[in-house]
C-alpha cells in the first residue's frame, strides 16, 4: 500500500517542487491556449459580428430588400451562435458550470461520460449520498484531482475496466477507484510530476489518498477520503 500523507514536512519539499514546476508549465500552456482562442476566435468573431451589423445598418439605410436582409441576418445569428459556443467551451475548461449549478455528484457524472466515449474499456460510477458542503473552490479542486486520477487510469493499455464509487455523508466524502490496470501505472517514473500534482491538491484540502496494490483478483483500488470544513454560523 503506498500512502500519500495530506500534511508536508520537510521530506515532501521536492515533491512539492516538481507539483509547483508541472502547476507553471500547465498554467502558462493554458494562458498560451486562452490568448489564442481570445485572439483568433473570439475577437474574430467579434469583428465579423461588429461588420455584419454594420452592413445590416447600410442595407437599411438604402432600401434592403427582404432576402439581402435575411441572408445577412441568417450569417449574423450563424456567427453569433459560434462565438458563443467558445465562450462556453473556455469557460468549461477554467470551471465547469455544473460545478456550480449541480454539485461535484452531477459534474462526476457528466466526467466519466466523457471520459468513457474514448475509453475502449467499461467505466462506471456509482454515487451514494448527498455530497457535503464544500465550496466552490473545494469542489473544483476535487474534480481536477479524479480527472487527474481517472484519466490516469483509462489510458494504459493493460486497464480495461474502471468502476468509481462514491459514498458521502453530512460531513465526509469517500471515493474509491477501483481498476485492474496494476500496479505500474503508479510506479513509471514519468508519471512523477503528475502524481506530485495530485498529493498536492490533497494536501491543499486535507484529504487523504491512498494506492493500494493489486489483491488476487488483480483489481487495484485508489481511496480518496475528503471531510468538509465545519460550518462557520454567523453571530
Amino acid at each position: 500500500m503506498l500512502s500519500l500523507s495530506p500534511e508536508l514536512d520537510k521530506n515532501s519539499v521536492a515533491t512539492l517542487l516538481q507539483a509547483l514546476r508541472l502547476l507553471v508549465q500547465e498554467e502558462d500552456s493554458q494562458r498560451v491556449d486562452l490568448a489564442n482562442v481570445l485572439h483568433k476566435d473570439m475577437a474574430g468573431g467579434l469583428v465579423a459580428c461588429a461588420s455584419l451589423g454594420e452592413m445590416i445598418r447600410h442595407e437599411l439605410a438604402n432600401g434592403a430588400n427582404t432576402a439581402s436582409m435575411g441572408r445577412l441576418l441568417g450569417s449574423l445569428d450563424s456567427t453569433l451562435r459560434k462565438t458563443l459556443q467558445l465562450v462556453r467551451d473556455m469557460t468549461e475548461k477554467q470551471f465547469p458550470p455544473v460545478l456550480k449549478a449541480f454539485g461535484l455528484n452531477v459534474a462526476l457524472q457528466q466526467l466519466v461520460r466523457t471520459i468513457g466515449e474514448n475509453f475502449a474499456g467499461s467505466l462506471v460510477l456509482h454515487i451514494n449520498g448527498d455530497e457535503p458542503p464544500f465550496d466552490l473552490a473545494s469542489r473544483l479542486n476535487l474534480f481536477r484531482i479524479m480527472q487527474s486520477l481517472l484519466h490516469h487510469c483509462v489510458r494504459y493499455a493493460n486497464t480495461s475496466w474502471v468502476e468509481v464509487t462514491c459514498r458521502a455523508s453530512a460531513d465526509k466524502l469517500e471515493i474509491t477507484i477501483d481498476h485492474d490496470g496494476g500496479d505500474d501505472i503508479w510506479r513509471d517514473p514519468v508519471n512523477g510530476s503528475e502524481l506530485a500534482l495530485i498529493e498536492a491538491r490533497c494536501a491543499l484540502l486535507g484529504t487523504s489518498l491512498e494506492i493500494m496494490g493489486a489483491g488476487p483478483g488483480g483489481t487495484s483500488r485508489v481511496c480518496l477520503i475528503t471531510h468538509a470544513a465545519p460550518v462557520q454560523l454567523q453571530a
